[in-house]
């Protein structure tokens, strides 16, 4: 490894200042050790937390940027904003995780469906049903849709990469619009 060349304080060739600056870069390199070495532990380890990234937390980081460009109906109020979601169903951890975001003026809160509090966001399981009540402010997301009700959001993997398509007139349906900026990322308006 080449050296850097000497600060102009080094330059000059008496003997007590080149001891001095040999010893400063000695003393730099040292201090160097410990940081290549992390960086070099850093990079080895990328792959393997990359392939540990949980796709429940994926998913749920989309609920929650869905949930961010979605507009509400203005009776919403300051109240939570809930994500119904079974605790049996597989994105529960991730989503809990999430519990106390805030969402534009509310917090995130998960609940289980049928809870007393109403359902902001209803996360439902592939072949799920639509649900009975139209405009009552729920935006329903379809985790992997089959060949059933897609949802006002679908999330789809496609090519090993999450994507979501969105159902406009589903979301009207509920009384919800989504944000220009969330319809631009999507895969598939409908």
């Amino acid at each position: 490894m080449r050296t850097p060349p000497a600060p102009p304080s080094c330059r000059k060739r008496s003997r007590a200042r080149a001891v001095r600056c040999s010893s400063r870069r000695v003393m730099r390199s040292e201090r160097a050790i410990p940081a290549l070495l992390a960086l070099s532990l850093c990079i080895t380890a990328v792959p393997a937390s990359h392939a540990q990234t949980n796709d429940g937390a994926l998913k749920a980081a989309y609920i929650y940027n869905i949930a961010q460009f979605t507009v509400w109906p203005a009776n919403a109020g300051a109240r939570p904003l809930n994500v119904c979601v079974g605790s049996g169903h597989p994105l529960w951890q991730s989503l809990r995780g999430l519990h106390g975001k805030p969402v534009g003026e509310r917090r995130l809160a998960v609940v289980e469906p049928g809870a007393a509090a109403p359902c902001d966001v209803a996360v439902l399981r592939t072949g799920a049903a639509r649900p009975v009540a139209e405009g009552n402010g729920t935006l329903a997301i379809v985790d992997e849709p089959a060949n059933g009700y897609a949802g006002a959001v679908a999330l789809v993997e496609e090519a090993q990469q999450l994507r979501f398509d969105i159902d406009t007139k589903e979301a009207a349906r509920a009384g919800l619009r989504f944000s220009s900026r969330l319809l631009r990322l999507a895969r598939n308006v409908q």
